[in-house]
């Protein structure tokens, strides 16, 4: 209970934040489209982890502290993001705004496609009690190619951000905090994985298929085409 009313507190002061410092801040150039960006990213990265899960009350953590303190990371990344963007006050270079949002739609895309591939199998939870009744190895969608494309889509939306709204710390926050966390969940899923699926069938898979991109050129072009040209 109290993680949770922690975390919705947190979520309710973000976009309070973002307004407050657009409000007092005139003279940063484009605070308004970057109030518009995030508070509907933030809604939609909610909407995205906590409703489209086909597990039983995902919203309990039980026992899953990846989730629950990856999540904070995440939200701390967005006020590390917003206190630089106003803070700086710089004008934003638009060669790397487009990059950045390049990277935030391969992000987008490889988060839905894996989730529609997963099917009744998508899940939010890692570690602790597994609330999906039934599980099998796929390999449909993205996970023909890799066995990750939510985590490498959600790796690639924390470094989009930043590079989006310039902002270079931030990109430090990500490399020191959001993608260790990310690698440590990425790492128990792998282990829990080798149990669900039998040793010798997931390390066939894992032979197949590499962790974030194809482990052949073929494969690789084939993937990136899906991925730009849906």
């Amino acid at each position: 209970m109290i993680l949770k009313a922690l975390l919705l507190l947190s979520n309710i002061i973000l976009p309070m934040t973002i307004v407050g410092f657009a409000l007092m801040s005139p003279d940063v150039q484009h605070r308004w489209l970057y109030v518009l960006f995030m508070l509907s990213h933030s809604l939609f990265r909610a909407w995205e982890t906590f409703f489209t899960s086909k597990e039983r009350n995902p919203h309990q953590f039980e026992g899953d502290w990846t989730l629950f303190v990856g999540t904070m990371a995440y939200i701390g990344l967005c006020f590390f993001i917003t206190f630089e963007f106003f803070l700086s006050a710089r004008a934003l270079n638009w060669v790397l705004t487009s990059l950045g949002l390049i990277l935030y739609f391969v992000a987008v895309r490889l988060r839905l496609w894996g989730q529609v591939s997963l099917g009744r199998q998508w899940a939010i939870h890692v570690v602790g009690q597994n609330k999906v009744a039934k599980r099998r190895l796929l390999r449909i969608g993205p996970y023909q190619f890799i066995r990750h494309p939510i985590y490498f889509g959600i790796a690639l939306d924390e470094l989009a951000l930043p590079i989006i709204f310039n902002t270079g710390y931030a990109i430090l926050f990500v490399g020191l905090v959001n993608w260790p966390l990310l690698c440590v969940r990425l790492f128990l899923e792998e282990k829990k994985s080798r149990v669900l699926f039998k040793d010798k069938d997931y390390v066939q898979y894992q032979n197949d298929t590499g962790l974030f991109f194809p482990r052949t050129f073929e494969k690789a072009g084939y993937f990136l085409r899906k991925i730009f040209f849906l």
